[in-house]
């Protein structure tokens, strides 16, 4: 869908464009940097003959990255659709990787288990700090910027900017909860007997 997004607002992009967007756009995805040239041509090749993009132009050689693609009219209806679907009531999906290992773990993975939870408290401590850089330069930029006119790009900047607003807390309750993780961990390899060591 992000792919699909890309290639709504701006269509015929070359592979290269679509993956430097991507990276640009969604950096904490962290999306692979030949996510686009590998999805793009499957997401031509659709298996039920409805595909959600074509390929306006194949450049010469075996190099795709000079590809250019755009979407289909199904590739505008999956992601409008998409866009505006409403939850299904049920509880969002939520992949959680320390959640995984912990639902997994056997009692001699506690140690590993114990250093990655402090390890994930200490990016969420750093990607707050980062947010709340960001969230003070958006501040300053948008009193530089009030000039009293209003346009529909400021506006949309505005709900993009929404991100910016809420990240800082985001990070802090991530740090805080890896926090309480590591801290039950601790307490369990503890009465467990398990030694441990957690870099302070």
């Amino acid at each position: 869908m992000a792919i699909s997004g890309l290639l709504k607002e701006k269509p015929n992009q070359t592979v290269a464009e679509v993956a430097e967007r991507l990276a640009e756009r969604f950096p904490s995805a962290r999306f692979h940097r030949t996510t686009a040239r590998n999805v793009l041509p499957q997401m031509a090749r659709a298996a039920n003959s409805r595909p959600s993009v074509r390929c306006t132009y194949q450049a010469p050689g075996t190099n795709r990255k000079l590809d250019r693609y755009e979407l289909t009219r199904a590739g505008e209806d999956a992601f409008n659709a998409w866009m505006r679907a409403i939850p299904s009531g049920g509880p969002p999906t939520l992949r959680e990787a320390l959640y995984g290992r912990i639902e997994l773990c056997k009692l001699e993975d506690l140690p590993a288990l114990i250093r990655i939870a402090r390890e994930e408290a200490l990016i969420a401590r750093d990607l707050y700090s980062e947010a709340s850089t960001k969230l003070k330069q958006l501040r300053e930029d948008e009193d530089e910027r009030s000039t009293g006119e209003e346009t529909g790009e400021m506006y949309l900047r505005e709900v993009r900017d929404v991100l910016l607003l809420v990240s800082p807390k985001h990070w802090a309750a991530r740090h805080a909860e890896m926090e309480e993780v590591r801290r039950y961990l601790e307490a369990i390899a503890g009465k467990a007997g398990i030694k441990f060591t957690v870099p302070r």
